[in-house]
């Protein structure tokens, strides 16, 4: 499960767009979850993340934004009204 909300913080208070984005750091073989983040805040994620490699505090590699999917299975049941924030 991930959360129902963008990860970012704007000023003091927590962005309340639902996620679009996985974001993962890819290097080599490996790849890393960093969190997850709405479109309005791709670019600023983006150039943080950035700054953080080069500060060496993110292992550098390629910067990938997935799109998030909606999933339900016989385990999991979605309720009609989850999906509205997706």
């Amino acid at each position: 499960m991930l959360p129902d909300k963008c990860s970012i913080r704007e000023g003091s208070r927590d962005c309340v767009n639902p996620p679009e984005f996985l974001i993962t750091v890819v290097t080599g073989n490996d790849e890393f979850m960093l969190g997850i983040t709405c479109q309005k805040h791709k670019t600023t994620v983006l150039s943080k993340i950035e700054n953080l490699q080069n500060q060496g505090n993110i292992p550098n590699g390629s910067i990938k934004f997935e799109n998030l999917k909606s999933v339900q299975t016989d385990c999991v049941r979605g309720d009609p009204d989850d999906f509205i924030q997706l």
